[in-house]
C-alpha cells in the first residue's frame, strides 16, 4: 500500500501534537496524467492533528506522512457490508413473507431495500475507528 506524503504548515502545537494546515497536491502519490480524483482534491486545504515527534514549532513548513488506518478493513466496510444487509434484508423478506403466507418476492424486495438502508447506520458508527494517521517527518527550509 502506498504512503502518502504532503506538506503543511503547522498552526499550533501542544505536546507531541501539532495542528497543521495541508494542501493536497491530489490524492495519488503517484502522478497520473489527467487524473479527475487528482484534480478535485487539489488545493483543498484542511486542519489534521499529527504525530510532532520531531517538535516542530508553530509557522514551520513540514512533511507529512498520512498512513491509512485499516485501509482493507475500511474498504470491507463500505463495498461488502451494504451486500451482505442487502442478502440478509431479501432472505429476512422471504421468510417473513412465508410466515404470514404472502407473496414472497415483493416482500424480499421491500426488506432488501430496508437492509441496504440500515446498513448505513453500522457504517457510520463504525467509520470513526478508520481515520487515517498524520505523522510529521520532515521540516522544509
Amino acid at each position: 500500500m502506498a504512503e502518502f506524503i504532503e506538506e503543511g504548515i503547522i498552526l499550533s502545537r501542544e505536546g507531541d501534537t501539532a495542528k497543521v494546515k495541508i494542501t493536497p497536491k491530489g490524492t495519488c502519490p503517484d502522478s497520473h496524467s489527467g487524473c479527475p480524483v487528482k484534480a478535485l482534491a487539489e488545493g483543498r486545504e484542511f486542519i489534521a492533528d499529527a504525530d510532532n515527534s520531531i517538535n516542530a514549532q508553530a509557522e514551520q513548513r513540514v512533511v507529512i506522512k498520512i498512513e491509512p488506518s485499516h485501509f482493507y478493513m475500511g474498504l470491507m466496510l463500505v463495498f461488502v457490508m451494504p451486500l451482505v444487509f442487502l442478502a440478509i434484508g431479501y432472505l429476512a423478506g422471504i421468510f417473513i413473507a412465508k410466515l404470514i403466507n404472502i407473496q414472497e418476492e415483493p416482500f424480499g424486495y421491500i426488506f432488501m431495500t430496508l437492509g441496504f438502508v440500515f446498513s448505513f447506520i453500522p457504517m457510520a458508527k463504525l467509520g470513526k475507528n478508520f481515520n487515517p494517521k498524520y505523522t510529521i517527518i520532515e521540516l522544509l527550509s
